[in-house]
């Protein structure tokens, strides 16, 4: 169990900490605008495969993704959804910060806290539960 969480916290840091890379690494797209949807997507396309700045970021995040996937075999998909969905939300709030985005607001902060409690809360159930088993094995 202690595995498949931490396994879970790195999909949490791989989704969240690549989020603002990725935001940072497809500046300018929406800027385009050639008047044919075609166009468009050519040059969206030319854009963002062009930029080391957006894949990079993005191949960590689907690495994210296959180690999520990894992690279903032995993780219960009740926990795994919420900690790898809410550290992924904690850890981009903290990443964009340190990468000079705006500071949070005060709801995003005490999000942050609140969601990182919750998270807390569900591993310490399902480590204490854990134990519990094991004492009842050993018996």
């Amino acid at each position: 169990m202690l595995t498949s969480i931490l396994s879970l916290v790195g999909v949490g840091f791989l989704w969240g900490a690549t989020n603002p890379f990725i935001r940072i690494g497809s500046k300018g797209i929406q800027n385009i605008n050639t008047g044919s949807r075609i166009q468009n997507f050519i040059q969206e396309v030319r854009l963002i495969g062009s930029r080391l700045g957006y894949w990079i970021p993005f191949l960590l995040n689907q690495l994210g993704s296959v180690l999520y996937v990894y992690t279903l075999q032995s993780a219960s998909i009740s926990v795994a959804v919420p900690i790898a969905n809410s550290l992924s939300f904690a850890f981009t709030a903290v990443v964009g910060y340190l990468l000079g985005e705006k500071i949070p607001g005060k709801n995003v902060i005490i999000g942050t806290v609140l969601v990182t409690l919750g998270t807390s809360m569900i591993i310490y159930d399902k480590l204490k539960e854990q134990s519990m088993k094991v004492d009842i094995y050993s018996r």
